[in-house]
């Protein structure tokens, strides 16, 4: 068990870690697009440092059948569902940006003025 714990705390976070550059550019491209400055900013950038923060103590969430014991159970089972916070605060401050907007497309742009 303890090299399923050495291989998971080592790649878990990473899954995390190459999501948020993903979760930046979304970030970035959806105030483009719809002509709006991002809605709720400070949460978004807060959300991005509690997804790499949680991120480091969600490694075992994989390893639920392995006879860790309640309370290691407990525990990550917790810290699993506390990471979807953040991720869904990021997801509802895009909706808010996008909600009402005068979207321009990238195509649109592309093939002429954006105004």
């Amino acid at each position: 068990m303890l090299w399923q714990h050495y291989f998971w705390i080592f790649g878990h976070p990473e899954v995390y870690i190459l999501a948020l550059p993903g979760f930046g550019m979304i970030s970035e491209v959806i105030p483009v697009f719809s002509r709006r400055p991002i809605y709720g900013y400070e949460f978004i950038a807060g959300s991005t440092v509690a997804i790499g923060i949680l991120s480091m103590g969600v490694w075992a969430h994989h390893m639920f059948t392995v006879g860790m014991g309640p309370a290691p159970n407990i525990f990550f089972a917790i810290s699993s569902l506390l990471i979807a916070i953040p991720t869904g605060l990021k997801v509802f401050n895009w909706t808010a940006t996008l909600w009402a907007a005068r979207s321009a497309s990238p195509r649109r742009c592309a093939s002429r003025s954006c105004s």
